[in-house]
């Protein structure tokens, strides 16, 4: 079962309808970024992710689109958040060095959060991710107009292991660049 206000679609729709049902118009120049980050555990869902975020105090995931791994969601879905759908702002960047401009509230504010299961320190993430990450990142890069320089991984941002060492970024900017 998904997550409450989670809905799990196939990445290849969003491509095809640009908005999943029930979501807010996406205005232009709201999305500025993409930051991408794994949930740093082997196996989990929508579920396991909402309740993590809530411990923390969050109102709901911090992330706008989560990707199954294939243990816990299945592999390569898509669950598209609330926060996407009601075109809210994330809380998915950790707070950055004092002085970092931009900081975390601005990444949070303007940038898209997805997560990937699993632990990129630990092991690569599937092929299924992989390519449902390229079609998501791609669609939404086109929809927002986001430039191949402003897709960010967490660890580009912060001093955090997220989405993890094991993460193909040279594989991502070459499909992104093709």
């Amino acid at each position: 079962m998904l997550g409450e206000n989670w809905q799990g679609i196939p990445a290849v729709r969003v491509a095809e309808s640009g908005a999943a049902p029930g979501q807010s118009p996406v205005a232009p120049g709201r999305w500025q970024a993409i930051v991408i980050h794994h949930s740093a555990s082997a196996a989990g869902s929508v579920d396991d992710l909402t309740r993590q975020h809530a411990a923390w105090g969050l109102p709901s995931l911090g992330f706008h689109f989560v990707i199954g791994n294939g243990n816990g969601e299945p592999d390569g879905s898509l669950s598209i958040g609330s926060r996407w759908l009601q075109q809210e702002a994330g809380a998915h960047v950790a707070e950055r060095v004092a002085g970092s401009a931009p900081d975390a509230a601005w990444f949070n504010q303007n940038a898209i959060g997805i997560c990937l299961i699993g632990n990129g320190e630990r092991r690569e993430f599937t092929d299924a991710q992989m390519r449902a990450l390229v079609s998501l990142v791609k669609d939404l890069q086109q929809t927002c107009g986001i430039p191949d320089g402003n897709v960010f991984l967490h660890s580009d941002l912060v001093e955090v292991a997220s989405p993890g060492r094991f993460f193909p970024k040279a594989r991502l900017a070459f499909e992104l660049a093709n």
